[in-house]
């Protein structure tokens, strides 16, 4: 079948499709095709995104069951409490679940198996639970296993989502990050974890070093095999507290700080061993009427350690629950 489509490089392709199918123009009933050097995302409209736009043609999608929910026996009154969405990372889905419908969880993992062929392993998710940050998962259907290889932005990450922590959500946002980065740059990544910002950054930027902090040694050792993984250099782990290991450490250029319950109290040190005019990523969840607030405080703390803060970018990363948001916040301390 013949479709308009955008016709982008295979490494600009990824960011493109996502905005793409957030807009709602990218066509799900065609395949992507690609060849040696370019992706061609079908599309039902032009649009200008500063890629040659053509046509051309492409192998419709075989009709499937993609929605779990259309295959789940649950009660009737119970069935708008049905998850709408859940994580998928690699091969294991995390699905948070209503209290109500909980008793349902094996047979909601069964339908997810079903629908969804890539996935061989279910999980109900309880939330984070510990100093780790990990989830309180238990497995409701499919493998037994909860190891997993996660790929986005042509990285491939090894986790245990029973051990460590890691959201896919954040994929944009690493990129966006990361873009930011300057050659000879010295970064710090102050909550690493199995190392998604730090890698995406020794790959596709060109610091001068990273130093990828985390005090959960499961974290750690899976950090090590990305990095192996990725084949990326410059990336320097760090097993302990961040708030300790980063005053041993050179004046930072850029430090990132993805601990959105707790990064807050981690403010006065990052700011201590920043350089002059450097930058932090910060991240914290918040009501939306607190965010003047918030930032009048961090700067109140920046002026007390003779800093002036500029903000730089502000930006909503994903919403939290139905009154908190999860922000991100560009901010430059002169």
């Amino acid at each position: 079948m013949d479709s308009l489509c955008i016709v982008v490089p295979k490494k600009k392709a990824e960011p493109i499709r996502r905005k793409l199918l957030e807009r709602g123009i990218l066509r799900k009933d065609l395949q992507i095709r690609s060849d040696s050097r370019n992706v061609y995302l079908p599309v039902i409209q032009r649009i200008d995104l500063g890629y040659p736009v053509e046509s051309s043609e492409f192998r419709e999608v075989e009709e499937l069951v993609t929605d779990y929910r259309v295959l789940v026996d649950v009660p009737d009154e119970l069935r708008p409490l049905l998850p709408s969405s859940f994580d998928t990372l690699g091969s294991v889905a995390l699905v948070k679940m209503a209290d109500e419908i909980a008793p349902y969880a094996k047979d909601i993992g069964k339908a997810i198996l079903a629908a969804q062929k890539s996935i061989r392993t279910v999980c109900m998710d309880s939330g984070v639970v510990d100093e780790f940050r990990t989830r309180n998962i238990k497995v409701v259907a499919g493998d037994k296993t909860t190891e997993t290889t996660h790929k986005e932005y042509g990285l491939v990450f090894r986790l245990d989502v029973a051990k460590v922590f890691f959201s896919p959500r954040l994929a944009t946002e690493r990129d966006i990050v990361s873009r930011q980065v300057q050659q000879g740059e010295a970064v710090v990544d102050m909550f690493a974890g199995i190392g998604p910002f730090s890698i995406m950054i020794a790959r596709s930027r060109a610091p001068r070093v990273v130093y990828a902090i985390d005090m959960n040694p499961v974290a750690i050792e899976f950090m090590k095999q990305n990095i192996q993984l990725n084949k990326v250099e410059g990336i320097r782990p760090i097993l302990g507290d961040a708030g300790e290991e980063i005053g041993k450490l050179e004046k930072a250029d850029r430090i990132i700080m993805n601990l959105p319950h707790e990064a807050s109290s981690y403010l006065p040190d990052a700011l201590k061993a920043l350089r002059p005019g450097g930058i932090i990523h910060y991240y914290e969840i918040m009501e939306d009427s607190k965010v003047m607030e918030r930032l009048d405080g961090i700067a109140t703390l920046a002026r007390r350690e003779g800093r002036v803060l500029k903000e730089l970018a502000r930006r909503k990363v994903k919403s939290y629950s139905p009154t908190m948001t999860f922000y991100g916040f560009d901010l430059q301390f002169f």
